[in-house]
């Protein structure tokens, strides 16, 4: 056995001899050693404050001498190793771009494949469309209800107007049955009905207010309603806030407390379903029929209010009776949205929007018994039997796919061209351009003829209008609005009276009346603002005697087309 100094000895002389190898590896031209050794000479200069010259400086040998290369061999090795990890990184995060760009292009072709094979189509459900600003927690509880409480198949269509308190993504986080439109802009209750209408795919469409909580019958009872007369084209509950007769006293005071009301007030009752001649729109329930024969809401109405009554003035005008179903409660909380502006640009809003519809409609009863009137007499007359089979012997084929049932000839139901002029020049967003010849669209595949200022209207309301021949030549084309100096002395023909087909005219004593000449009728337009919709000014009038203009047979009144802001519809 070894003595201690023997021991000692013999460790120093290991230690000796690992010098002395580690210095011949140099020599001998390991590089990695070398150039190791070189860069911690440098470094340790540098950190001395010195200038290293390259060249290597004898040392005594010591422990931490011995040890220091493996150690920057180790950390150099992990820089190699780290760097083409990186690399590898770089590379792996640049494949899955890659790949998710290619999957997500994939995605939106066949997308759009999808789109286009099923334009048209719709599926046998309802589609629920609810527009909202900045009203978060109630479109979340009313979605909640809708999905606890209404049968399957449906689908839920929020139209967010650029709410600023996250209702989008808060609707984007329900997922399931819940698609969302997210406006840049705030469109206004018209706009944003509208959006979700050119949305909807389902044979049925509701139009439900978001300050509302839907309950337990409330869809089953109302489509009994509908279905109960096909006169009926309009249902609308009852509720506990509400202008006109669908308001009923309710015993509750708490949201808790309305679901045990709600479940006896929503008992299948067939009694409580009536006729009536108004219906608010915080919840609407028609058919894609009706849509396509009505079209869209006027968004000429600022933010809420009347745009409602408008387009229930053309319902009623297109032949439709409106119904409550009594036995169909819902919970208002109660125009929230509208109550957010303040009283005094609550106000505002809600006379500019009285303003507008009383300008644009004249004297809506009136004109409303006026024309029932004129479909009683047609009925006894021309069989309106051989008119619809016409119009669906030419209506697209897409659209005949939802525009079932109303094939009763007594029913007259009658679609907005019916009340627009004739010979006037319809466009659609895109830019295309028809003119409407006895009841069809006829396409101009001309540029348009200088002087004629068509007026768009939305597309579907376009392709519900049957299809006639194109316009291919400019000769084919005639001017619309005509002056009043080019058809003074054109005759009607078949007619003792000098005024030529299309013929705008007014009777001396009543200039503000205004008539077209059409099929040898006098169609009269609904207010002066409906005859400037259509670019008629004074100088399109001519002047008449009132015993002339009554001689004539009175035709379809003209209405002024919805105005459309947005470039979508």
């Amino acid at each position: 056995m070894s003595t201690p100094d023997q021991q000692r000895g013999e460790e120093r002389h290991g230690r000796s001899n690992k010098v002395n190898v580690r210095n011949d590896s140099r020599r001998k031209g390991h590089s990695h050693h070398n150039i190791t050794s070189n860069n911690s000479t440098r470094s340790e200069n540098s950190r001395n404050g010195s200038i290293s010259s390259g060249k290597k400086t004898a040392r005594p040998a010591s422990q931490r001498d011995v040890s220091r290369p493996a150690m920057v061999v180790l950390h150099a090795a992990v820089r190699r190793s780290t760097r083409k990890s990186r690399r590898n990184g770089k590379s792996s995060r640049a494949t899955r771009a890659k790949l998710y760009k290619q999957g997500y292009h994939r995605g939106y072709d066949e997308g759009v494949r999808q789109g286009q094979s099923s334009f048209g189509l719709v599926f046998e459900g309802v589609s629920i469309i609810i527009p909202t600003y900045n009203q978060r927690e109630y479109v979340l509880q009313c979605v909640s209800s809708i999905e606890k409480h209404t049968p399957a198949p449906f689908e839920i269509i929020v139209v967010d107007n650029a709410s600023k308190d996250g209702t989008a993504k808060a609707m984007l986080r329900k997922g399931g049955m819940v698609r969302v439109a997210a406006l840049d802009q705030n469109r206004g209750f018209a706009g944003g009905v509208n959006h979700g209408l050119m949305m909807a795919r389902g044979r049925h469409i509701i139009v439900l207010n978001n300050d509302t909580l839907v309950t337990p019958g409330w869809l089953d009872n109302m489509m009994t309603c509908l279905a109960s007369d096909p006169k009926i084209g309009l249902v609308g509950p009852v509720t506990n806030y509400i202008g006109g007769d669908q308001q009923i006293e309710v015993p509750y005071r708490e949201v808790g407390e309305m679901w045990s009301f709600a479940a006896i007030q929503n008992r299948p009752d067939a009694d409580k379903h009536r006729i009536t001649d108004r219906l608010v729109g915080f919840c609407w329930l028609f058919s894609r029929e009706l849509l396509e024969r009505v079209g869209y809401l006027d968004e000429g109405y600022a933010v809420g209010n009347y745009e409602d009554d408008d387009w229930i003035i053309r319902v009623k005008l297109a032949g439709y009776q409106l119904a409550v179903a009594g036995d169909a409660f819902i919970h208002h909380f109660g125009s929230v949205s509208m109550k957010a502006l303040g009283e005094q640009d609550f106000a505002v809003v809600n006379k500019d929007n009285e303003q507008f519809y009383n300008q644009k409609w004249g004297d809506p009863h009136g004109l409303v018994a006026e024309t029932s009137r004129l479909a009683s007499q047609h009925t006894s007359g021309t069989s309106s039997g051989q008119q619809e089979d016409r119009d669906m012997s030419t209506i697209d084929s897409r659209q005949r796919i939802s525009t079932q049932g109303s094939q009763d000839p007594a029913l007259q139901f009658r679609r907005s061209c019916e009340f627009y002029p004739e010979g006037a020049f319809l466009s659609d967003a895109k830019g295309d351009v028809y003119t409407l010849t006895s009841g069809l669209r006829r396409k101009l595949n001309i540029p348009v003829p200088r002087g004629i200022s068509p007026v768009q209207v939305a597309k579907p309301d376009l392709l519900a209008i049957p299809a006639g021949d194109a316009l291919i030549s400019a000769g084919d084309v005639q001017g619309w609005p005509m002056e009043s100096h080019q058809v003074q002395n054109k005759a009607v023909q078949d007619s003792p009276h000098l005024w030529a087909e299309g013929s705008i005219v007014a009777a001396v004593d009543a200039p503000e009346i205004r008539y077209q000449i059409s099929g040898g009728k006098r169609r009269r337009f609904v207010s002066v603002y409906a005859a400037e919709r259509w670019g008629i000014h004074s100088g399109h009038i001519i002047s008449v005697s009132a015993e002339q203009l009554n001689s004539l047979e009175e035709g379809w009144p003209i209405i002024a087309p919805p105005q459309l802001l947005n470039p979508d519809l």
